[in-house]
């Protein structure tokens, strides 16, 4: 599926991780396990921030949002749609957005969902929510996150990989700016990355890798063949941290320059659907150097599914990463 929305814009992005920060090389130390140290001098995956004391992407994803509501000082009562692409849902039903909307006080004319969706979330929900908001010409909030990560890891290596975080991304009806998208879904490899209920999760790592080396490789360079964009074009390229191995390994195989591609994975881990805008407000102060900027934004994983969002944003309506340890106190009701 291809597509360019006119009109849209990205208002604001604003992230959040938990402030407990968790160091890869510890684990060396603990359990002295060879294969921990490759895996981190590989993956370049050194420290991770996981939640603690009952914190949930819903918490995190509550803060980044508010704060968001705040910097733009929408009124709450005149939100369109909100949407929570999750993988870690408060709930099996309903919908964790409804418990996010209560939250954060937005009034009941609006539409609330969730999206299973993992790594390809967030230009996933880009799309999806700019094809609703196009309808309403109105105002959109997209919430991204997950709260996955287990800080004693034990023998399993994959949690060496995998942080916590959440975004929130404002969208909204706007004359003169446009969003140019792609997306790919091939659930014939839907056994690379999957997860039974009430089972661990299985990743097929050799799998994943060659599909980042070869199908996202190939996908980047045919979109930027049909949009006709050159280096001048696009300001950062920003993929999804998978670890910077594969980062690495997709810019190189595209011919991206590489002081163009920026990069989250060392100190965040692999934060799903949050990877995007997190790598994007971690570098804040560095993208603000000068008013618009052009993102070229690649999400790829479970599904496996993978897909380009290429738009313009205020480098003001960018603020900078927060670690919050906030937990919500409205779970009560639910028990």
């Amino acid at each position: 599926m291809k597509g360019k929305y006119d009109d849209i814009e990205i208002r604001g992005i604003v992230s959040a991780v938990p402030e407990n920060t968790v160091c890869n090389l510890d684990y060396i130390k603990k359990i002295e396990n060879r294969r921990i140290k490759k895996q981190v001098k590989l993956t370049g995956i050194k420290n991770r921030h996981v939640c603690l004391n009952g914190q949930t992407a819903a918490d995190l994803a509550s803060v980044a949002a508010d704060k968001l509501l705040d910097f733009l000082q929408w009124d709450r009562d005149n939100i369109d749609v909100l949407i929570f692409v999750t993988q870690s849902p408060e709930l099996s039903r309903p919908a964790t957005a409804f418990l996010i909307q209560q939250r954060l006080n937005i009034g009941k004319n609006c539409l609330v969902y969730d999206i299973n969706l993992g790594c390809s979330g967030y230009v996933g929900g880009l799309t999806t929510m700019a094809g609703l908001l196009l309808a309403t010409k109105g105002r959109g909030l997209l919430l991204v996150g997950e709260s996955h990560a287990m800080e004693g890891g034990g023998k399993s290596t994959s949690s060496l990989l995998v942080g916590d975080a959440a975004s929130a991304t404002a969208l909204e009806y706007c004359e003169n700016h446009s969003m140019v998208f792609r997306h790919y879904s091939d659930g014939t490899r839907a056994n690379y990355i999957y997860k039974p209920f009430n089972k661990p999760g299985f990743m097929d790592g050799n799998a994943v890798l060659l599909f980042g080396l070869n199908d996202v490789v190939e996908s980047v360079k045919e979109f930027q063949k049909e949009n006709h964009l050159t280096g001048d074009d696009v300001d950062y390229y920003v993929f999804h941290q998978a670890q910077r191995m594969i980062v690495e390994g997709v810019a190189q195989g595209a011919g991206l320059p590489t002081d163009k591609v920026l990069f989250s994975s060392d100190d965040y881990g692999n934060t799903s659907s949050a990877s995007i805008p997190l790598t994007i407000c971690l570098h804040a102060n560095h993208s603000q150097k000068d008013g618009r900027k052009k993102f070229f934004m690649c999400g790829f994983g479970i599904g496996l599914s993978w897909g380009i969002v290429y738009a313009e944003i205020d480098s003001k309506a960018i603020l900078p990463l927060i670690a919050s340890d906030y937990v919500y106190d409205d779970r009560d009701v639910f028990q």
